[in-house]
Parts: structure tokens; C-alpha cells; sequence
């Protein structure tokens, strides 16, 4: 796009230029170029580009230029301002650049405060607090303080993903050098900054933000006189439409600079997150409550192009856009006009058949279980009516009850919890195996609400392998209505493979057919402290017949080695035979060098207090049984360890899911000690240097990495009453036994590991020392 300068600033070298797109603000103008006019850092240029305004604004800034030597005055035909801010770059002269909007005001600091930190932090792009104003008031932006965005520090956006919900590109500074080739895309009005922004992150080694104030954003009230950001509202499709050139600009520039793929995935999964959360979502409410048909139709049909273009993993970590596309849709539907309902029903039937099991449990544990299922039921019968059904139930408060399972939820309330289940297993049940069985693979747990560990790594081979297989999920949810518990228990009746992790009280005692596969993935690695008929008689034990309902029903065991397959034999009733050392999915991801990388660098940016620290991480099991497991007390005295250790390490504490009660850290200690008990035990292994544990079979999964093992047995005795051991504790550990916190002090002082022993005991615990369980376990059992 041409452009014309009318005046040229008159400061040869200058420390920042400040571009200023012009159009149509000759009523903020003023105040505008006067903030920049009264900054305390003198050596700025202001660059004002007109983009052919027609109410005087032009006129205005010539005469600004003619009364300062620092202004550049430029004009251009209207083109928008990501081209005002290109001619812009293009004039510019300033070691560093910094957008202001011709209706925003600048805190007279700004500039100086950004200057001062760019130079003295060496970075590429330095970025502030910034507050909205009207003419009575003004505010912190409630997004960017929740999101942590304005917490001073140096970040980098892969480190600190929190860095995309500022895409903003006028509350920054950015280096000149960096930036010169990066230009705002000509093609689009709303959101043209973000690819700019994006890439402006990418580009630099660091960002940097200070904790002050450096920009005012201007929120105008006039219904007449809006800006670009609020056109959202305003014009809702003209902002979709723009959103989605946006993104698909944005997630080319992120494949372009971010190389290792783990991180790719992780970042595009935050990035189309705030997107659709931020961007999308009000446009999607403006056009679905008061679009046209066509322009109804073109926004569906734009979510189906889009979510057709994304893999199963990014789609199945993105929630708010599974909502979206779901219940939200749903509870709307009577919006969508008559014309649009066949391009919702493609997109919502692309949508379902996208989903993981995880995200469906997650969809049906919101507040809206039986829209879900009836978008869920519209989707296989390429179908509106099921909507259209519920709708009409919901509104007259009764359900038209047809076939069986619908009687049985009209008396389904008068229920007992225990006669409830009982009906469902020992009459529907029954029913249910006379029916065919179908080409389908069921995954049940109790341990998580979403595909994780081991179960996630077998889904996505499952996916990828076997794409003929119907595949469904119960996972962890607090309460199934009786459509739910019946469909459940029909799924496990007429299901050829079965998943379990754990043990899974829903199929105690049932008697499950012949030709079904009912393969354990046993959560733990290795074999450690005894379980399953092989406790029988210690304190923490079940009853024989408890463990043999539980078990009844397996025909296959994965396990990690051959030495362990006696013993997983014994614990669960099984054949040695159909014991299989084929390996923990799980743990595959200790073998994958991208991933570990990835997780060490989000790790320095979500606990910056570890970087250059070694890392000591305390694991411990829980004791006794439920109750007690619940009251655990931590014995290790964590203010010990700082006094001893703090120059050093810091100390990570990562309990045991059984684990519910908090384990509280001292203020003034928090810069020693995390409780991480939420995160990832893998990723927490992964950032360890030292493993302090005591019987937890965590010792195996952290052994692959061979690193440092201290064992804190301080009640060694008891728990040998409580549970005991397949091996002689002492003899067995791969590492040096402590009683005593000083004990546990000395030990990693005098740093007298054996990691030889360390590698003996990987190499006898696990087969196969190459990530590829998940693989095996698929190629080997689903046939």
C-alpha cells in the first residue's frame, strides 16, 4: 500500500518511534499525541499515519507536525490500522517501536519505564500493566490479572503460555531489529494484531514485563463511536470472519517457529483456548442471537472447516470449544433459524465423533448431562429431533417415555441407591449380554475423570492402529443417572475388549461374557508391596472373597517385566500364561527426549524459584486404610532441610492421590518447598534430581531415568505388619535406607549414590526399554 509523508521528524537517531494509526478521532487526538508529547524519555519520534480520515483528524495532525520537530506525519488511503502500523514500521528510525492507539493515553513514565527494562534486560519485547477508562472511571483489566499476565519477570510465551491472553500490540516495546520484517496482515480488521504479536514473542529469546502501569486503554460510550475492539459487539460476523483468517495465520506461524512437537501441541492447545474463549465466543453469541440464516450457516460451516482441520488432541483438549459446539449450541437452538439447523447438525455430528471418552465424561459432568446426550444421539442419527425432543421435554417438564430404559427411569427416582444398582446389574445386565456382541473397546476407571497415564497412551494407538473400533469411556464421575448406568452396563455386556487400570467396583461379581477381553493395565509398575490375594491377612488387606469377585473377570494382565509375572499372577487369581510383560504405556514418555525438554522448560517458567536448583522431590505412599490414608503426616521436617540443603536444592512434595489432606507449607519456606501434589507425577520425575519415596511403587517409573533413590523408611516395622513386601526391603532398594531426617540430610550431602545398582534394577523390572508399550500392548492384544 502506497503512502505519502507529509512531514518528517527531525531526530536522526532516536531511542523508541511511536507509530500512531489515525482515523477519525479528532475528538481523542489531543489528548493522544499530548500524553506522548509530556513522556518523561525524551528521544522519541511520534509517527502519525492517517488512514484517510474524514472528520479533521488529518488536518489536526499536520498541525501538530508543524509545531514539533519529533513528529512524523504520513497519510495513506483507508486501509485499517494494521497497515497504518506497517507504513509506519516502514518510516520508522527508533532503536525500539511501541504502538499507541489514536484514542489511548499514555502514563507519562511509559515509554521511559519500558526503555530503562528493554535495555537493562537485553530482551526483545517488554510489555506492562494496562487499565481500561471511560469518562467516570477506570479499571484493571479483570482477564490479564487473573490470568497472571502482568507478574514481573522475564518469560518466553512457550514458558509462560499466559503471555497470549495480551495479543495486543500497544502495550509493548519491541526491538526494532526483531520486528523490521514482521508485518500486520492487510486481509483483516479484528484480531490483524495478533499474528503480529505472536510472532513478535516467538522471534525474541525473552520477554520482559514490569510491574507498572504503561498504557490506557480508551473504552468509548458513544453507540455511535466505537472502536475496532469493540466492533466484537457491534458487528459480530465481520469480527468472526476475521477471528478465523486470524487463527489460521497465527497456528502457521507457531508450526513455523516452535520445532519440538510436544511444545507445538501444548502451545496451539493454550493458543485456540483463548481464542475461542476470548475472541470467538462473543462473536458465536452475537451472530447465533441475532444472524441472519446465511450468516448463521456460514459461521457453522466455518466451525466444521475448522474443526476439521484440527488432529483428535488438539480438539479433545480444547473444552470451552467442545462446549461450545454442544450444550451451549444446544440450549440456544431454538435461536438457529430454520434454514441453518442442517449446517449445526454436520458440524455437531463431526464434533461427537471427534470426541475422546474423557472429554464426553467431561461434557456429561457439567450442568447439562442430557443436552449433551441428546446433541450425542442427534449426531448418530444425523438427526435434529433429539435436540428438538429435549427442548420440547425440558420446556413441559415430562418426558415422552418410550422402550424399556425410559420405563424404567419413570420409577428410577423412587429407588433405593442400593436397589437402583441392583436392578441395573442383576436384571438389565443379564438382558443386555443376550445382545449381539459388537466391535467395540471400553475403557473404565475410578482414578481419573479424563484419559490419563496409561489409558491415554493405549487410546491414542487405539485411534491410530485400530480406527474400525467403536470406543467408549466411563471414567471417574460422582453420580450416573440411570440412562447413564444402564447404557454403562450395556456397553460392558456387548464390548469385545475391556481396560481396566485399577480395580473397578461397578463389575464386582458380575459375570461377563465368554468371548470378552477384560485386559488390567495395572497402574503401577514393577512389584513392590504386595496387593490382591497376595496381602490376604495383613492389616491392610481385603477379604479372599472380595478379591476374587473383583478379579473374577480378567483374561489378561500387562505387566513390565518377566521376573514379575508369578506375582501379579498370585495377586489377581490369573494363569501365568495371560500374564503379559509387554510393558507400562505410561512410562513411554521417559524414553521420549522432546517431551521430557518441553517439560523441563514449562516447568522453569510455572516455578521459576527451581531454576539452577537441584531438585529433591519427596513421593511417599499412603498408610492404613481409607480413613487413615486421608490424616497422613508428613515426617520429613522441610525446615530442616532448607537450613542444610537451601543453597542448593529445593524440595518439591508430591503425595499420594489417597493423599487428600493438604500439606501445608510455611510462608516463610515457599521459596524452598512446592506442593505439587496436582501436577503430573511423571513430569514432576522428569524435573527430579533426587527421589526421596519410602514403598511406593514410583521407585520403578523413576529408576528409567537412573538417577539418585533415598528411601525414608521411618516406620519400616509397622509397615512390614501392615502390608509387607514381595522382596527383602533392604536388599531390594536400589538405594541407601534412612530412619531419621538427619539421616536423610547426610545422605544427599555426601551424594554416595550407586546408580549402577539403579541401572540393574531398570533392566530387571522392565523388558522393554524403548516407549513403545502403548504400541505393543495394542498390535498384541487387540487383534
Amino acid at each position: 500500500m502506497l503512502y505519502e509523508i507529509i512531514k518528517e521528524s527531525k531526530i536522526a537517531e532516536p531511542k523508541i518511534s511511536v507509530i500512531v494509526p489515525v482515523y477519525n478521532v479528532i475528538s481523542y487526538i489531543d489528548e493522544t499525541i499530548n500524553s506522548l508529547l509530556n513522556q518523561t524519555l525524551k528521544e522519541i519520534e511520534i509517527i502519525l499515519v492517517d488512514d484517510g480520515s474524514s472528520d479533521g483528524s488529518f488536518e489536526r495532525i499536520i498541525d501538530y507536525g508543524e509545531r514539533h520537530d519529533n513528529i512524523c506525519v504520513a497519510k495513506e488511503p483507508n486501509a485499517g490500522p494494521g497497515m497504518a502500523r506497517n507504513n509506519g514500521l516502514s518510516i520508522a528510525k527508533g532503536k525500539y517501536i511501541s504502538f499507541v492507539d489514536s484514542d489511548d493515553i499514555l502514563p507519562e513514565r511509559a515509554l521511559e519505564i519500558m526503555y530503562e527494562a528493554a535495555e537493562k534486560e537485553q530482551v526483545g519485547v517488554v510489555t506492562g500493566i494496562s487499565v481500561s477508562f471511560n469518562n467516570s472511571r477506570s479499571w484493571f483489566i479483570g482477564g490479564h490479572f487473573k490470568k497472571g499476565v502482568f507478574k514481573k519477570g522475564r518469560k518466553s510465551l512457550l514458558q509462560n503460555p499466559e503471555m497470549l491472553y495480551t495479543l495486543g500490540p500497544c502495550n509493548k516495546l519491541y526491538r526494532r531489529d526483531m520486528v523490521q520484517d514482521i508485518r500486520f496482515p492487510n486481509s483483516i480488521k479484528v484480531a490483524e494484531d495478533h499474528p503480529f504479536v505472536i510472532e513478535a514473542y516467538l522471534k525474541s529469546e525473552n520477554i520482559y514485563t514490569v510491574d507498572e502501569i504503561i498504557y490506557n486503554y480508551r473504552a468509548r460510550e458513544d453507540e455511535g463511536d466505537i472502536s475496532l475492539s469493540q466492533i466484537v459487539t457491534s458487528d459480530p460476523y465481520v469480527s468472526f470472519k476475521d477471528i478465523i483468517a486470524s487463527i489460521k495465520l497465527s497456528d502457521a506461524l507457531l508450526k513455523q517457529y516452535v520445532t519440538n512437537p510436544i511444545a507445538l501441541q501444548k502451545i496451539r492447545i493454550d493458543y485456540y483456548d483463548r481464542i475461542i474463549s476470548t475472541d470467538i465466543w462473543p462473536a458465536y453469541k452475537g451472530i447465533l442471537l441475532s444472524g441472519s440464516a446465511e450468516t448463521q450457516i456460514k459461521m457453522f460451516d466455518a466451525f466444521r472447516e475448522l474443526l476439521d482441520s484440527m488432529d483428535f488432541h488438539l480438539y479433545n483438549n480444547l473444552g470451552v470449544f467442545q462446549r461450545l459446539l454442544t450444550f451451549e449450541t444446544i440450549n440456544r437452538y431454538t435461536f438457529i433459524k430454520e434454514k441453518a439447523r442442517s449446517s449445526y447438525l454436520r458440524a455437531v455430528r463431526l464434533a461427537y465423533e471427534k470426541l475422546d471418552p474423557g472429554s464426553l465424561n467431561k461434557l456429561l459432568s457439567s450442568e447439562f448431562p442430557k443436552e449433551v446426550r441428546a446433541g450425542e444421539k442427534a449426531a448418530k442419527r444425523n438427526s435434529i429431533k433429539p435436540i428438538y425432543n429435549r427442548l420440547v421435554t425440558r420446556k413441559i417438564g415430562s418426558t415422552i417415555k418410550l422402550g424399556y430404559e425410559k420405563v424404567i427411569a419413570e420409577n428410577w427416582k423412587k429407588l433405593s441407591g442400593v436397589a437402583r444398582n441392583f436392578y441395573a446389574r442383576r436384571i438389565s445386565f443379564p438382558f443386555y449380554k443376550l445382545a449381539k456382541k459388537e466391535r467395540k473397546i471400553v475403557f473404565l476407571t475410578n482414578k481419573h475423570d479424563v484419559l490419563a497415564d496409561s489409558f491415554k497412551a493405549v487410546y491414542d494407538e487405539v485411534i491410530l492402529q485400530k480406527p474400525d473400533y467403536k470406543v467408549v469411556g466411563y471414567l471417574k464421575q460422582p453420580k450416573r443417572s440411570i440412562l447413564e448406568l444402564l447404557k454403562m452396563y450395556k456397553d460392558i455386556a456387548t464390548a469385545e475388549y475391556i481396560f481396566l487400570d485399577d480395580y473397578y467396583r461397578q463389575i464386582y461379581g458380575l459375570t461377563l461374557r465368554k468371548d470378552t477381553e477384560v485386559i488390567q493395565l495395572w497402574h503401577a509398575a514393577g512389584a513392590f508391596k504386595k496387593f490382591g490375594f497376595s496381602s490376604i491377612g495383613y492389616a491392610d488387606s481385603n477379604t479372599e472373597s472380595f478379591e476374587r469377585d473383583a478379579h473374577k473377570n480378567y483374561s489378561k494382565v500387562v505387566v513390565s517385566s518377566s521376573e514379575i509375572v508369578p506375582f501379579y499372577a498370585e495377586a489377581f487369581g490369573v494363569d501365568e500364561k495371560n500374564v503379559l510383560p509387554l510393558g507400562v504405556p505410561r512410562t513411554d514418555r521417559f524414553f521420549n527426549e522432546e517431551y521430557k525438554t518441553y517439560i523441563k522448560t514449562v516447568f522453569e517458567g510455572k516455578y521459576p524459584a527451581l531454576k539452577n536448583k537441584k531438585i529433591i522431590t519427596y513421593a511417599p505412599t499412603f498408610r492404613g486404610g481409607p480413613g487413615e490414608r486421608q490424616q497422613f503426616i508428613m515426617n520429613l521436617n522441610i525446615r530442616r532441610l532448607a537450613e542444610q540443603l537451601g543453597d542448593e536444592y529445593a524440595l518439591i512434595l508430591k503425595m499420594h492421590p489417597s493423599v487428600v489432606r493438604g500439606v501445608g507449607i510455611p510462608f516463610d519456606l515457599q521459596e524452598f518447598a512446592f506442593n505439587m501434589s496436582g501436577e503430573d507425577i511423571n513430569d514432576v520425575l522428569i524435573n527430579t534430581d533426587i527421589l526421596i519415596t519410602d514403598y511406593s511403587s514410583v521407585v520403578f517409573d523413576f529408576s528409567i531415568m537412573e538417577k539418585p533413590i533415598l528411601f525414608y523408611a521411618y516406620d519400616l516395622e509397622n509397615y512390614l505388619g501392615e502390608r509387607n513386601f514381595y522382596y527383602n526391603f533392604e536388599e531390594f532398594v536400589p538405594g541407601p535406607i534412612v530412619r531419621t531426617n538427619e539421616e536423610v540430610i547426610n545422605a544427599i550431602k555426601s551424594n554416595d549414590f550407586d546408580l549402577h545398582k539403579v541401572r540393574t534394577f531398570k533392566e530387571r523390572f522392565f523388558d522393554d526399554l524403548d516407549g513403545h508399550s502403548a504400541e505393543r500392548i495394542v498390535k498384541e492384544l487387540i487383534k
